[in-house]
């Protein structure tokens, strides 16, 4: 039987790996391993590569369109 160099738990003889911890039976693995360039990415311009980008005038212009056109039937609808 082996033992595991991180934990101390007993391994089967061919054994590759530590059933209770995941670490390597040969060498283990050293305690503080951290990523060194982990860049979370930025949630605006994921947004902006999959959609494109919106043009935030055109959709001003069509709501103001929409308002006008609702104003002119609401004043058509009182004059007839």
């Amino acid at each position: 039987m082996k033992i595991c160099p991180h934990c101390g738990a007993e391994l089967k003889d061919k054994a590759t790996f530590c059933k209770e911890c995941g670490s390597d039976t040969e060498t283990g693995w050293k305690e503080g391993a951290e990523f060194v360039d982990l860049e979370t990415p930025d949630y605006d311009e994921i947004v902006e590569n999959e959609f494109g980008k919106r043009n935030r005038w055109s959709s001003k212009i069509a709501s103001l369109f929409v308002v006008g056109i609702l104003l002119f039937a609401f004043v058509l609808a009182f004059i007839f």
